[in-house]
């Protein structure tokens, strides 16, 4: 059977992540592992509400299908949440997703050929490498500094990708609060980011799912806020509103977007109509940005606790450090160099605590001694027990490794 794969379904794999996760499942486990947004954040109560006045008294419009662009209400709604970032788009501009993946996927199929090259951080987020790869891109690693890229090796990275006969094609980034990271750029790498991208005729693909999750820091202005003419926009709902909806926006110049909606038609004629009503009329009838500030308090409060924790409870040893992030759910943990967080995994699990990997967010391998800790879905009683057990797996890996002894 396997003769009727097309070729990049043969190459294609399972996400190591969600592989890995099956194991953070067992009872007792406290997992710092799944980038959820607390379920106890969603306002159930009221999208319940919306959800029922929509079916019972909207179902001609709610239930039907509906333009491959996306209901204009919620398009309109979402072209002044934008504004708010200093993003300044018209009707035609904006189509609405299902979340930022498709988005994502629909870059993939719209821009990109097989061996093209992708430009992306060393890490990035993991549904980018799926979707990239999907359509057979050749995925280029850039190292992500403490304020962004590094747009000297990013500038030698594309001189070679072209030497070696692949066409650069577009840069991937998630300025602020990256997943896996937390790492936000600073502004002056974003302008650096456009002045190569303009300069090497490239897209710039700005992902910004934690954007309005900051709690701390002042705001940096969108990448596409300096130049809307080069980059394009994916935004969710999954993290200010209800991961389930599964429902997000693309953005940026009109030429590029209506290619897109082409591409959209052919995989899935439209996003829900309902899901599309509710959202906007939470949008319009109960101010999302109150919302949104309420998260921010939450979330403030857990990633708080999880650095008091890390303080408190991580060996102090040389080669050990951790990002502390202005927002988003993530924060980021380096080990030594000797230590190989997939092997310690093992030994985490018998300690009751669950992390996830830094390996698979890297696209050249490296990573092996990195881990991404996420801090939104556990209490904060949940976060000081687990980093105290975190503690005590990586105390015991290291003399492990000191006597030879490390599983």
């Amino acid at each position: 059977m396997s003769s009727l794969f097309a070729r990049r379904a043969s190459k294609a794999r399972r996400s190591v992540l969600r592989e890995l996760l099956k194991l953070t499942e067992q009872p007792e486990i406290i997992s710092f592992a799944g980038g959820l947004p607390d379920p106890d954040t969603f306002p159930r109560k009221i999208l319940a509400e919306l959800a029922a006045d929509e079916i019972l008294n909207n179902y001609k419009k709610s239930l039907q299908y509906t333009t491959t662009e996306g209901k204009r209400p919620l398009r309109a709604a979402l072209i002044d949440w934008f504004s708010q970032d200093g993003l300044h788009y018209e009707m035609d501009q904006v189509i609405i997703t299902s979340a930022s993946q498709q988005g994502l996927d629909l870059v993939a199929k719209t821009f990109i050929d097989p061996g093209d090259a992708v430009f992306v951080s060393l890490p990035t987020y993991l549904g980018a490498i799926q979707a990239f790869r999907a359509l057979e891109a050749q995925l280029v690693g850039i190292p992500l500094l403490e304020d962004g890229m590094d747009l000297d090796h990013l500038e030698g990275a594309i001189a070679r990708a072209r030497k070696e006969g692949h066409r650069p094609k577009l840069i991937y980034v998630v300025p602020d609060f990256q997943n896996p990271s937390g790492i936000t750029w600073s502004l002056e790498k974003r302008k650096g980011l456009l002045e190569i991208a303009s300069r090497e005729g490239l897209l710039v693909v700005e992902d910004m799912p934690y954007r309005k999750l900051r709690f701390s820091g002042e705001p940096v202005p969108p990448v596409a806020a300096l130049d809307e003419e080069r980059v394009i926009v994916l935004f969710t709902f999954s993290k200010v509103l209800a991961a389930g909806l599964r429902l997000g926006a693309l953005a940026g110049p009109k030429e590029l977007v209506e290619k897109v909606v082409t591409m959209k038609q052919a995989t899935d004629l439209c996003t829900s109509a309902l899901i599309q009503r509710i959202a906007a009329r939470f949008m319009l009838e109960h101010d999302l940005s109150a919302h949104v500030r309420k998260l921010c308090e939450h979330y403030r409060l857990k990633r708080d606790a999880m650095l008091q924790a890390l303080e408190r409870y991580m060996p102090k040893a040389e080669g050990i450090s951790w990002t502390r992030p202005e927002g988003g759910l993530f924060l980021w943990v380096r080990l030594p160099e000797q230590v190989d967080t997939e092997r310690m995994l093992k030994r985490a699990l018998e300690h009751k605590v669950a992390y996830v990997i830094g390996t698979p967010f890297f696209v050249d391998g490296s990573g092996k001694n990195t881990l991404r800790l996420c801090f939104s879905e556990a209490t904060r009683e949940e976060i000081e027990e687990g980093i105290r057990r975190l503690g005590k797996v990586v105390e015991e890996e290291l003399a492990g490794l000191s006597t030879g002894q490390s599983l």
